[in-house]
């Protein structure tokens, strides 16, 4: 099964957020989630995730003009009602539901289906 790639990915989250260095690619939460800094301790990661799944559906959406079979991986997802967050501002739940094609030997090893 054709899937979109990380290339396809970095045209849809903001410059910056993917980078390829020799044999690796980063993803910097600071781009993605247009903060000054991001740390370790920061709480971001509803935020980030949110944000990467957002971005796979749009990358998936343009995928899917020209793929066939299509993929239907990350369909977008429910939001919940705005509730104040107690700072000026709002907050919202989303749920994404995700259903992904993976090898079973992620790890390196050895998985067969039961």
């Amino acid at each position: 099964m054709a899937e979109f790639t990380l290339s396809d990915l970095s045209a849809e989250v903001p410059a910056g957020t993917l980078t390829e260095t020799a044999d690796d690619v980063t993803i910097s939460l600071k781009a993605l989630t247009g903060e000054t800094a991001v740390q370790l301790a920061d709480e971001v990661i509803g935020e980030s995730i949110h944000k990467l799944l957002m971005a796979c559906q749009r990358t998936q959406s343009t995928f899917n003009q020209t793929a066939d079979p299509v993929m239907s991986s990350f369909p977008t997802a429910a939001a919940g009602a705005p509730r104040p967050d107690g700072n000026g501002g709002y907050r919202a739940t989303f749920n994404h539901s995700v259903g992904i094609f993976v090898p079973l030997d992620l790890d390196g090893a050895s998985a067969s289906p039961s």
